[in-house]
């Protein structure tokens, strides 16, 4: 996992965009999420092997984004 600035930088994006916290409030549920690409991880597991696409994980919960109640828990989870 990279860390640029006490940021985690999104594999997926290879820099371009950093991983910041927040949970899905309707589903009770801690996620992690890029900025840039919207890539999605359920645990602090960072990789590019294991990520998801928010839209494709969100309906698979059964929810839309638009639906779904997404709160920025902030950048600064990883120590």
């Amino acid at each position: 996992m990279k860390i640029f600035n006490g940021k985690v930088v999104c594999p997926r994006c290879d820099g371009n965009g950093l991983v910041y916290k927040s949970k899905i409030t309707n589903l009770d549920l801690i996620i992690y999420i890029c900025d840039e690409c919207e890539a999605c991880w359920k645990d602090e597991k960072i990789r590019l092997e294991n990520f998801q696409d928010l839209t494709t994980f969100l309906e698979s919960k059964g929810l839309t984004y638009k639906d779904a109640q997404i709160h920025d828990l902030g950048y600064e989870w990883k120590s």
